[in-house]
């Protein structure tokens, strides 16, 4: 069997580091995330009298990334006290898109915690959405 890509939902790994330092899995409550990977910056490099255009790769890009699904405010454990407790300060990210099984792609990193805001509508459950922005380099590697 050859597998061309993956589902998102319920195998993607989310767990954010809390304002105590303890990595929390958001995994059950998060619906979407990212994108986050890695972003250089690309520089011109062609001269005045080249034919073609020349880039070269500059410094990693301060990209940003976006958190949301089913808000919960279970004590602990939960979206809310997690990402209530963290905005504005610097945390670790973990995210794996396929899982955090042996061998998965992980996407790592620290990133500072731009927002967190609760929405509803009348008669639809009550949502979730936190804004990150990379704080360092983010790591591509694997669980």
């Amino acid at each position: 069997m050859i597998v061309t890509g993956y589902s998102s939902a319920g195998r993607s790994h989310v767990a954010v580091e809390d304002a105590g330092g303890v990595m929390r899995d958001l995994s059950p409550w998060v619906e979407r995330a990212g994108p986050l990977g890695r972003e250089l910056s690309g520089r011109d490099t062609a001269g005045v009298n080249d034919a073609s255009p020349s880039t070269a790769a500059g410094a990693e890009v301060a990209q940003e990334f976006t958190l949301s699904g089913r808000w919960d405010d279970t004590p602990v454990i939960g979206p809310d006290v997690v990402l209530t407790g963290i905005v504005g300060r610097t945390v670790s990210v973990e995210y794996g898109p396929a899982g955090n099984g042996p061998g998965r792609r992980r996407v790592s990193g620290r990133f500072v915690c731009l927002s967190y805001r609760i929405s509803s509508a009348a008669g639809d459950p009550v949502r979730f959405e936190a804004r990150f922005r990379q704080d360092g380099p983010a790591t591509l590697g694997t669980w």
